[in-house]
């Protein structure tokens, strides 16, 4: 839902070190409409969740936003 809705690729401006949670705040200023979605969504670094800890930026190859889901 969240890919349809503001495309599948979005271009950041992050620091050499940063947390998973800078990359959610940019993409909710880009997009504010999905703020509720993006607090609550995960974010990936590499097919991996990212924790707390700074994230290299030149290790990074892929960062993904996980939406929240339901299921039953």
């Amino acid at each position: 839902m969240l890919a349809e809705k503001i495309g599948p690729t979005v271009d950041l401006s992050l620091p050499d070190q940063f947390k998973a949670q800078d990359v959610l705040e940019q993409i909710k200023e880009l997009h504010p409409d999905y703020a509720d979605v993006l607090d609550q969504s995960l974010v990936a670094v590499n097919e991996e969740y990212a924790n707390e800890d700074k994230i290299d930026l030149t290790s990074v190859d892929e960062i993904a936003i996980i939406p929240p889901v339901s299921g039953g």
